[in-house]
């Protein structure tokens, strides 16, 4: 694997972002991070906001738990070092994460929260979650775009079995393209016309 990656809470709450970053995660071109600490905020958000329940968070990180194993960095492995860190106080976790990790992206969109000066005695950068699944798929475009079907068909099946409208590999990028990911959507719709 050539990079890893740690992903924060604000990138896991959207369930399109969150999707994609976890199947982009699925192709193993990168090693992905993240703590009980981020999922617990993740969790807190979603259900504060009505758009999970308990149940629903229970089962979502436990399936990102048991599908990466090696993902979630134990609080004894990176608590020593939150309070050292110079980023800021809410965050200092996720770097210490990204420290331990040996991480060189925390994928995030609070970038201002994680200034250059943090960051750079580590080696690590900021990007949003569009610039990272670009970064993916330049490293594998067929096999990121197995992936991406893949994440396509289960959708596909999930809105059969609530008889809603099943959508497509192109309408799927085509939303994307619209709003939470616009770079990644163009991407994948590009790389759809190439098959």
């Amino acid at each position: 694997m050539s990079f890893a990656a740690v992903y924060d809470a604000c990138v896991l709450y959207p369930f399109e972002v969150r999707d994609i970053l976890m199947y982009s995660a699925y192709s193993r071109l990168f090693r992905v991070h993240w703590s009980e600490e981020i999922l617990n905020e993740c969790t807190r958000n979603l259900i504060k906001d009505g758009r999970a329940t308990p149940e629903s968070m229970i089962r979502m990180t436990e399936g990102m738990n048991q599908n990466f194993r090696d993902a979630n960095t134990p609080r004894e492995d990176y608590e020593h070092l939150v309070e050292t860190m110079t980023c800021h106080k809410k965050d200092r976790h996720v770097l210490a994460v990204a420290v331990v990790g040996k991480t060189d992206v925390i994928v995030t969109y609070n970038h201002g929260d994680f200034p250059k000066s943090s960051l750079e005695p580590y080696r690590i950068q900021t990007l949003d979650p569009d610039d990272f699944v670009l970064d993916v798929i330049d490293l594998d475009p067929e096999l990121f775009m197995k992936w991406y079907h893949k994440m396509v068909n289960r959708r596909i099946e999930r809105a059969k079995k609530l008889g809603l409208q099943a959508p497509s590999a192109e309408s799927v990028a085509t939303y994307l393209a619209k709003d939470p990911m616009p770079k990644t959507g163009e991407c994948v719709l590009d790389l759809l016309t190439l098959k």
